[in-house]
Order: structure tokens, then C-alpha cells, then sequence
């Protein structure tokens, strides 16, 4: 911030000393209109550098943020998919073995890095499931359905997070719709 500062008013000093340079040269040349044409111009094309410099300095900068924020929302699509994909396949073998717990682990970690704040809560719940279910290491089916509503619930936070508010749904009903859907494939 404070380099930002210090070049506005070196920016700005700079301008200044080009105003009245090029004052006291206007003035000097009044005799010749032509030298006062030449300058003129040699000040719109200076005007018109900057501008553009401006403007292109911008659109970078604002590029380079989409940039980031795409690469950011592919992460997470990425990590997301694996974290269902991956309790899936946990809930599908009705056990955990320590590979697999090391990969939730790892998974763990992605998402404290980039998911919001909804989603890391709902994932815990989904862990606290896991976690009731393996204790007697075997999962029954009634312990299979509330991990995967949990799930469910989960898919509803990532979705939230990845495609943020959308005008016009209720959230209410979206999150219901996402639960009944699970509900209507349980036991399957």
C-alpha cells in the first residue's frame, strides 16, 4: 500500500513538472504557431499513452483475478468430487481400512484450505457419522443411510459454495429437494 502511495505522488510530481514545462515551452514558441501545434500533440500522445497504459495495467490486473478465481472454483469442483466420491466408496465396502483414512485425512486438509465455512462444518458431521458407524468396524445399512444424508447435505453446501446464491431458488427447498432425492434412493 505504501508503494502504491509513494508512486501517485511521484506520479502526480511528475505531472505537475510536465505542466509547467511544457507551459513555459508553449509560451516561448507563441511567435511560432507551429511549434505550439507540435507540442500539443506530443502532449495528446503522452495524454494518450498513459491512458492506455492505465487501461491495459487494469485489464490485466482484473484477468489475472478471474484467472485465479477459475482456477480456484476448478480446485474446488476438483476436491469436492473426490470427498463424495470417496466416503462413497467407504460407505459401498461398509469399512474403513487405514489407507482410506489417511486419504480422508488428506482430503480434510484440502478442503480447511479452500472450502467455505458451511462446507467444512457439514463435512464434520459427515466424519462424526463415519466415525459412530466404524465403531464396532462394520457398517449396518441404517448407519450407511444417515452418512449418506449427511452427505447429502454436504452436496447441498458445495453446491452452495461453488455456484454461491442464485436468484430467484429458495435455498430451502433446494437443500430439501437434495435430502429427498438421497431419501428416495435409500435402501437401494
Amino acid at each position: 500500500m505504501n508503494s502504491r502511495a509513494g508512486l501517485l505522488l511521484l506520479l502526480l510530481a511528475t505531472l505537475a513538472a510536465g505542466y509547467l514545462a511544457f507551459r513555459y515551452f508553449y509560451g516561448i514558441s507563441a511567435d511560432f504557431p507551429f511549434s505550439q501545434e507540435l507540442l500539443l500533440v506530443f502532449i495528446g500522445a503522452i495524454a494518450t499513452v498513459l491512458i492506455t497504459a492505465l487501461l491495459l495495467n487494469r485489464q490485466t490486473e482484473l484477468e489475472l483475478r478471474k484467472e485465479g478465481q477459475v482456477l480456484l472454483l476448478d480446485q474446488k469442483a476438483a476436491v469436492y468430487t473426490a470427498v463424495i466420491e470417496h466416503v462413497g466408496e467407504i460407505v459401498e465396502k461398509g469399512r474403513m481400512d487405514k489407507a482410506e483414512l489417511y486419504e480422508l485425512r488428506v482430503l480434510n486438509h484440502r478442503l480447511a484450505m479452500i472450502a467455505s465455512a458451511g462446507v467444512i462444518a457439514q463435512f464434520r458431521e459427515v466424519l462424526a457419522r463415519l466415525d459412530k458407524a466404524m465403531g464396532d468396524n462394520r457398517m449396518e445399512q441404517a448407519e450407511k443411510d444417515h452418512i449418506m444424508r449427511a452427505v447429502a447435505v454436504l452436496t447441498y453446501h458445495m453446491r452452495r459454495d461453488l455456484l454461491g446464491r442464485i436468484v430467484g431458488e429458495d435455498e430451502a427447498a433446494v437443500l430439501e429437494d437434495i435430502v429427498a432425492s438421497n431419501a428416495d434412493l435409500e435402501g437401494g
